[in-house]
């Protein structure tokens, strides 16, 4: 660990002290195994508030509207916070120098290669299945966003009114990800409006999450400060901690570039698994019939394992699966499905014991099919070319998957 003393650090605590922010027991440090964050100056005991960040410095929906002085309000084109504060925060950056909140600007972060979302193809296509389609659905949200930037520029930001109107899509993708991984969200007291709710609080973005820190994040009305305070003490020279909720390391890869060794919150997802086991003598009209009943009653997919532990939702969808000779129009198989009805409300625990059985024998090869899946990455990740620590993100997501399904078969094969 040793402490930060580039120029633009001391310019931009120089820049918080000259406007009235508040003094604080930290410093940015670097260490060895998150990196830059936040280091006590002194010891803090537990109940203290280690930043409070005044409301002029907040950056919010609001807040940019009376500095554009009712600009959007004017305009037929309506932003979301996330989009008109990635504008904001790229326009500034575009200023240079010349930007009233350049110093901190200046301490933002120049490209994000750590976010899924700026993976190469090849790395991409290396993620779980279900990190990949969440990839997806934030790429799309992306694009949404700056599409919506556009037609904004376009409708309202001339040239002639001195505010840059050609955001590249580069540009755009910086002040997404700065949004992105950096705002706090805002509990208001005035106003159900989300967009109120998000902002961007400078300094307090340089703290690190882990979910063991204990802290209570909230807008003070009395003292008009955002504050956080901490639940547990730290010794002088310790990384401070903020916790941004718990969260699975496939989460805070995709929302915030990094991940968390150990994580108790891991999970591994088998919904592509449960949708391509092949059972012996379903057919397709029974397999439909089976995944409509699931839909209808709550339990289409989200099947999922942690260390040592099956989800009851994965449970119950193969109970459903393996049952054979299923035509619903028979009473024979009503019969079977009003007992797997009973296992979902707990007026039984299992259909009977050979369905059980089965079930359990399905769930191991489900387990080692996505185990096989998970070795094959990893030798694939030795032979990839990514930048290092992307790659050590993605290889860390599949071996704690391994770990997990490990787990999990042992529990199978120890109860038989």
């Amino acid at each position: 660990m040793f402490v930060i003393k580039e120029e633009k650090w001391t310019n931009f605590r120089e820049w918080l002290k000259r406007e009235g922010f508040p003094k604080t027991n930290l410093t940015l440090a670097e260490f060895q195994d998150t990196g830059r964050g936040m280091m006590a100056t002194r010891d803090i005991k537990a109940g203290e508030v280690i930043i409070s960040v005044p409301k002029k410095f907040l950056i919010t929906y609001r807040s940019l509207t009376n500095l554009l002085k009712g600009q959007l309000s004017r305009s037929p084109v309506k932003l979301s916070a996330h989009q008109f504060i990635s504008l904001y925060l790229i326009l500034e950056y575009k200023k240079g120098s010349q930007s009233s909140i350049y110093p901190y600007i200046n301490m933002l972060p120049k490209d994000f290669d750590n976010m899924p979302l700026n993976y190469n193809k090849e790395l991409f296509n290396l993620l779980p299945h279900n990190v990949k389609v969440d990839v997806k659905s934030q790429r799309a949200k992306f694009e949404h966003d700056f599409a919506a930037i556009n037609n904004f520029l376009k409708v309202k930001f001339a040239k002639s009114q001195g505010i840059h109107s050609k955001i590249t899509r580069k540009d755009y993708l910086w002040g997404w990800l700065c949004v992105n991984t950096r705002c706090i969200y805002l509990e208001t007291k005035n106003s159900d409006d989300v967009k109120d709710r998000i902002a961007i609080a400078p300094l307090l973005d340089f703290l690190n999450h882990t979910y063991e820190a204990k802290i209570k994040g909230e807008f003070n009305y009395m003292t008009q400060c955002y504050e956080i305070t901490t639940f547990v003490p730290y010794k002088r020279g310790d990384q401070v901690f903020i916790n941004y909720g718990p969260h699975d390391n496939f989460f805070i890869l995709m929302e915030y570039g990094f991940v968390i060794p150990n994580n108790p919150y891991n999970y591994v997802s088998l919904d592509k698994e449960y949708l391509e086991i092949s059972l012996p003598g379903e057919t397709e009209l029974a397999r439909q019939e089976k995944l409509d009943l699931l839909l209808r009653h709550g339990f289409y997919g989200d099947y999922s394992l942690r260390i040592s532990e099956i989800s009851f939702r994965l449970l119950t969808a193969l109970r459903l699966r393996v049952i054979q000779q299923f035509d619903v129009s028979t009473t024979g198989t009503q019969g079977i499905i009003l007992k797997w009805k009973n296992t979902i409300t707990g007026l039984t625990e299992i259909i009977n014991s050979q369905n059980e059985k089965s079930m359990y024998f399905h769930l191991q090869l489900i387990c080692e099919s996505a185990l096989l899946k998970a070795e094959q990455v990893l030798e694939a990740l030795k032979a990839s070319k990514a930048t290092h620590l992307p790659l050590s993100h993605v290889k860390l997501l599949w071996l704690e998957s391994i770990v997990i399904l490990h787990s999990v078969i042992k529990i199978i094969q120890d109860s038989q």
